[in-house]
């Protein structure tokens, strides 16, 4: 079937993409580096309000003392669901429970591409950029509530992470310890490198980002 030869190609691709994520590391050092050094050149208007937006969300979570809950354990699931049907994985059920537990299964093997997507892929911050380039495209505007929007999904997408990334995710196991540790920190700083640049400069903030990481990948290696 189908879906049983795509488990077979990412399963093939897992070395190198744990090769991929260790030698990526370095380069978004230095692309993160360099963003930084043309800060007086950037979009300061576009980032206040990305800003704006996150540190709301921080302060939000933080006043609340929220913790994990039926909110994140849903966007975990849909993602674990989203990339479950991109590879072609007929999804058969999902569970939430009131404590913050869930659960999500699908036919097939599987594979360490949905295990791992809802630590690396902010499904929030995603579907606000898909909305926010269709809402530009369809009327040529950007308005500011947009881009507190995307921070607020940031901000709440990155408080989520925080709280899942510990070692006794049963979905580490399945996709496998060493190669998680090799692949999702760089996996995390692309996501969130990405969310940032589209944040300052849409479209072409996120063109210069991955144009940085080319350079810096051409004179690293």
């Amino acid at each position: 079937m189908l879906r049983d030869k795509i488990d077979t190609v990412i399963s093939w691709l897992k070395i190198p993409a744990a090769a991929g994520a260790v030698m990526l590391l370095p380069v978004l050092y230095k692309s993160f580096r360099h963003w930084a050094s043309i800060w007086d050149s950037l979009n300061h208007r576009n980032l206040l309000y990305f800003a704006f937006g996150a540190g709301g969300m921080f302060a939000l979570r933080f006043a609340m003392r929220l913790r994990n809950g039926v909110a994140e354990t849903l966007e975990h699931e849909l993602t674990h669901i989203l990339f479950a049907l991109l590879t072609f994985h007929p999804v058969q059920a999902m569970q939430i429970a009131g404590d913050g537990n869930g659960a999500m299964s699908f036919r097939g093997k599987g594979n360490w591409l949905i295990a791992l997507a809802p630590y690396f892929f902010p499904l929030a911050s995603a579907a606000m950029i898909a909305f926010t380039v269709l809402y530009g495209r369809t009327t040529g505007l950007l308005p500011d509530w947009l881009l507190i929007g995307i921070g607020i999904a940031f901000g709440y997408d990155l408080c989520a992470f925080a709280e899942q990334l510990h070692p006794h995710q049963t979905d580490f196991k399945v996709a496998g310890y060493w190669f998680t540790l090799c692949f999702l920190p760089a996996a995390i700083l692309l996501s969130f490198g990405t969310i940032a640049a589209f944040a300052e400069g849409t479209e072409n903030g996120v063109k210069f980002f991955y144009g940085l990481i080319g350079y810096y990948f051409k004179e690293t290696y």
